[in-house]
């Protein structure tokens, strides 16, 4: 008779952090996007480091990934908590980022492409649910008036 061992597992926490970058372009308001690897567009993120904090972790998530240098100047932050797949559970913070400069370069290694959009162009991308509530958040943080408010 064979036992039935008990496996405790624990699931995997991951975390992530990120920036909602805004800024003018020809007098619009444009929101940064990238579109990941799965296809699905979102703001730029990634993993924490070992020694770094959150918002240090989104100042070079967005570096990295688009080439656009930030700094981050509110006290804004939302996170976003999910399960990636089986046995993981993910949180990805999300912090306004002020945009200092630097060429859109995407990060093809990481995402496929990255883009300067309209904000209510950004929202028909956006396929999470929990992303579009804190990118409604972020808009009313800055005092951007939507269709919805």
């Amino acid at each position: 008779m064979c036992r039935e061992r008990r496996r405790n597992f624990e699931p995997r926490h991951e975390r992530s952090c990120g920036a909602i970058v805004f800024r003018e372009i020809n007098e619009e308001l444009r929101v940064l996007l990238v579109q990941h690897g799965a296809s699905h567009w979102s703001f730029p993120k990634g993993h924490v480091e070992s020694g770094e904090s959150d918002c240090e972790t989104a100042i070079r998530e967005v570096k990295e990934e688009t080439g656009i240098d930030i700094e981050i100047t509110s006290d804004f932050s939302r996170a976003s908590t999910y399960s990636p797949y089986p046995g993981a559970k993910k949180t990805v913070t999300f912090f306004l980022g002020d945009y200092l400069g630097g060429s859109l370069r995407p990060q093809l290694e990481e995402v496929q492409r990255a883009a300067w959009l309209k904000p209510e162009d950004s929202k028909k991308y956006l396929v999470f649910d929990r992303d579009r509530e804190i990118f409604n958040d972020a808009l009313r943080e800055i005092g951007y008036k939507t269709d919805s408010d």
